[in-house]
């Protein structure tokens, strides 16, 4: 599976959210069709192979949509698809439970766009369990294409599927820059110099602009706005959660900015809890002391991207706005 080829198939998924997510939003077979057998095939899965994908697989309390196969008679993973837009989380004791009545390692959960992962028998609670949890829309596309290396075939099917690591990085001696260790040294190729990280701070704090939330982390534990306001963060939803009610404390959200868009089919807030075709916010937040109305049905990615846009909108500098980490 060449990189490559994935990045192509994730941009063109993306292009069809936004292109289609109404008709998409009507209906689970259409999402399948449209959005998840193009990356499970990608993946490896190829879902007209019955040796390799069992659609509508039978287990004792119902039907998974997809079992993927491993190398003997078990299955390495179900898959439990949804139509796009609907709020995983509903549905997560379901691909679980399929999971564990049949020894199952692993149990994904996806609209198309929002994809998780868990691995069924880890002995912690079910938040703990998850691996993967990203979404095409919030998400650059070589960054999904890192996520989705849990999901690739080869990686899947051993039953111990393995996380993609950031490229390692080194220190030049003679000039101290952080650059990708691409080649072996003495060779003619000089590599190019890494992005800058977010800088830190020795109590933990970082800039919004450039932080991205990793896979399996925890949520910061507080947000510090341009003012030196500071709010607490509990979940990952707060994260912009805490932003919107800020920029409407201060004014510089109100009526004649109205709604801010994640996507031409998705609103991150609004006066009524609907998206731009109609459909229903899939978790409908409404906020205190606003007419105010979250779509909290985010990941992680999701949350963070979200309050980069609302901040961007409402002409408010990224590097003022801190992040407290553990």
């Amino acid at each position: 599976m060449p990189l490559e080829d994935l990045v192509s198939v994730i941009e063109t998924l993306k292009q069809r959210i936004r292109d289609h997510g109404g008709s998409l939003r009507q209906n689970e077979t259409r999402t399948r069709a449209a959005l998840i057998d193009p990356l499970l095939t990608a993946l490896g899965w190829d879902v007209s192979d019955p040796a390799l994908v069992t659609p509508e697989y039978r287990v004792e309390v119902g039907w998974a949509d997809y079992a993927l196969r491993g190398p003997g008679t078990q299955p390495s993973a179900v898959v439990e698809a949804k139509r796009l837009g609907s709020f995983l989380e509903n549905h997560l004791d379901q691909a679980v439970g399929y999971c564990i009545t049949q020894g199952i390692s692993y149990a994904a959960i996806t609209d198309g766009n929002h994809w998780q992962l868990y691995r069924t028998f880890e002995p912690v609670p079910i938040s703990e369990k998850r691996v993967l949890d990203i979404s095409l829309d919030s998400a650059l596309a070589h960054e999904c294409v890192l996520n989705f290396l849990l999901l690739w075939r080869p990686n899947l099917s051993t039953g111990k599927a393995i996380a993609a690591n950031e490229p390692l990085l080194y220190q030049p001696p003679s000039t101290g820059s952080s650059v990708q260790q691409t080649s072996e040294p003495g060779s003619n190729y000089m590599p190019e110099p890494s992005p800058p990280k977010s800088p830190v701070s020795e109590n933990g704090w970082v800039q919004l602009a450039d932080f991205v939330p990793k896979t399996r982390t925890k949520p910061p534990t507080e947000i510090r706005f341009p003012d030196n306001t500071n709010s607490q963060i509990k979940i990952w939803r707060h994260v912009e959660q805490r932003t919107v009610e800020w920029l409407w404390e201060k004014g510089l959200l109100n009526a004649a900015n109205l709604p801010i868009q994640s996507s031409p089919q998705r609103y991150i807030v609004h006066t009524s809890p609907q998206h731009p075709q109609g459909n229903q916010f899939a978790q409908v937040v409404p906020l205190s002391g606003t007419p105010l109305y979250l779509e909290g049905n985010v990941s992680s990615l999701a949350s963070t991207a979200n309050a980069k846009t609302l901040l961007t909108h409402c002409d408010q500098s990224l590097l003022e706005v801190l992040l407290k980490l553990d």
